[in-house]
């Protein structure tokens, strides 16, 4: 396990993702990961697309793994969505958006499960699951 920052935001390939559609393959592979620095995903023992969980006071989620040249040791970069979603609170503190930066959370293998669909984050929501 290795404790992370988190930071959030849009990227370019999400971004083309969202004009095809939320449901489609390539918004999955955009928005269903986490970048992690290279020495913390050689501390965790994973290589890009492998799944790890990122869990927080908030909630977790499976997602895929990305190691990132451009990441501080400690830092992680989790882009805006429904994944990304299950670890972010939801209180606003009057601002009208809740805060996606500085974040603390866990994160470790989970070579054992699998990043869940967005119909499947969904159902689970909703209570289905």
């Amino acid at each position: 396990m290795r404790k992370v920052t988190l930071i959030s935001g849009r990227t370019s390939q999400q971004g083309v993702g969202l004009e095809v559609g939320k449901t489609s393959d390539q918004y999955f592979e955009s928005a269903a990961l986490i970048e992690l620095s290279v020495a913390d995903a050689e501390a965790l023992g994973v290589e890009e697309g492998q799944p790890v969980e990122v869990s927080t006071a908030h909630g977790s989620v499976v997602v895929r793994s990305r190691p990132s040249k451009g990441l501080d040791e400690g830092m992680a970069f989790f882009p805006y969505g429904l994944w990304a979603n299950q670890v972010f609170g939801s209180k606003t503190e009057g601002t009208g958006m809740p805060s996606y930066k500085g974040i603390e959370a866990a994160i470790k293998t989970a070579e054992d499960k699998q990043v869940p669909s967005l119909s499947e984050l969904v159902a689970g929501l909703r209570g289905e699951n």
